[in-house]
């Protein structure tokens, strides 16, 4: 590939940093006779200034300059430009001056005099380097504006969790104890005979973008929106601690949102929750080539249940939930639960006690 190993004709803008007036002439010419554009510098101040104006793509650098040394402008290159190649010029016969340039970024090292072949060679072996690392930068670019457009179909702790593991997803799960909250519009088919298509769907996003912050804030993975509602998940990808009670604060923290996004609208969104703590199987389900991240089983089924049979407004939650709260955690001090029974859900054998929570703030 061209852009990685560059043929011995190519032709560079290179940068020559020399006090002594005879080296400058001689390696001048050298370099445009090889066709390579040169700019010239004679102390590390000048050497510098003209970087900054020229961005070369190499730079031969003599290590005893006056005003700024060698190593001294060596250093301000890279602070400025990670790129361009550098090779150090030196009379002095010091390994330990050699480690140092390196050390400090240098590509190369040469000990003056140096023959025409030689220098030849070495240019052509650090813009060699050069050209990997605009490469690989070119390529880290990429992958940068990939992972952030899978960031629009993926939750940002999935997303981490795969790039940071070195296989590839496989599908399969394991049994844990999450925390599983459902959400629905349920008068979304009535307001939405109100828009346009593309006013429906804008109207829908900017609620979704509003609740689903709460659902991010309180550590919570949303799993997937199902036309007017979404699926949201607790103590998934990673650990979350006291999870059932950031999940009953996201359902809170939702329906204080929607009352301040409902009085920006004239046809206002009303919701309902459904929240269950329980065990499910979670992990990757689906076909090798298109896998779903999700949570399975009665605990998902029962979350779902409860959202379906809550009133407008209102946030169900199971025993299991009910129980695992912790209060102190609340954002306000007039949380009210209430019991509101048993209740036989389809699908589900035994009868589920049911509590209705809310903040007296938002009755």
């Amino acid at each position: 590939m061209d852009s990685i190993n560059p043929s011995s004709l190519e032709t560079f803008n290179i940068l020559l940093v020399d006090d002594e007036p005879s080296t400058l002439q001689l390696v001048r010419k050298i370099l445009q006779a090889d066709g390579h554009k040169v700019h010239e510098a004679i102390d590390g101040a000048q050497a510098i200034e003209v970087f900054e104006s020229t961005r070369p793509d190499l730079v031969l650098l003599d290590v005893v300059i006056p005003k700024i040394d060698g190593i001294g402008v060596l250093q301000e290159i890279r602070r400025r430009d990670r790129m361009a190649g550098v090779i150090m010029v030196s009379a002095l016969t010091s390994e330990q001056l050699a480690v140092k340039s390196m050390l400090s970024g240098a590509d190369d090292y040469v000990s003056k005099p140096f023959r025409l072949n030689t220098i030849r060679m070495h240019i052509r072996q650090v813009m060699d380097k050069v050209h990997l690392r605009r490469h690989n930068a070119t390529l880290q670019d990429q992958l940068f504006d990939a992972n952030e457009k899978l960031r629009y179909y993926m939750a940002a702790p999935l997303l981490e969790t795969l790039m940071a593991s070195p296989s590839l997803p496989s599908l399969g799960g394991e049994r844990q104890i999450v925390t599983i909250l459902f959400m629905d519009f349920c008068n979304f088919t009535s307001t939405s005979q109100n828009f346009t298509p593309d006013k429906l769907l804008q109207l829908l996003n900017d609620y979704f973008a509003e609740l689903a912050t709460a659902i991010f804030e309180n550590g919570g993975y949303m799993d997937k929106i199902m036309g007017d509602g979404f699926m949201a998940l607790f103590n998934v990808p990673s650990a979350l601690p006291d999870h059932t009670t950031m999940a009953v604060r996201a359902a809170l923290q939702m329906r204080r949102k929607l009352i301040y996004k409902n009085n920006l609208y004239e046809v206002p969104m009303n919701m309902r929750v459904g929240i269950h703590t329980g065990e499910a199987i979670v992990g990757n389900i689906g076909t090798p080539r298109l896998m779903n991240y999700t949570a399975i089983g009665d605990a998902v089924n029962l979350a779902k249940r409860l959202e379906e049979s809550s009133e407008p407004g209102q946030i169900l939650l199971s025993a299991s939930t009910r129980n695992l709260l912790n209060f102190q955690r609340f954002e306000v001090d007039t949380i009210q639960i209430s019991a509101l029974g048993p209740r036989k859900f389809k699908g589900i054998e035994t009868s589920v006690d049911v509590y209705h929570i809310t903040d007296t703030l938002h009755r």
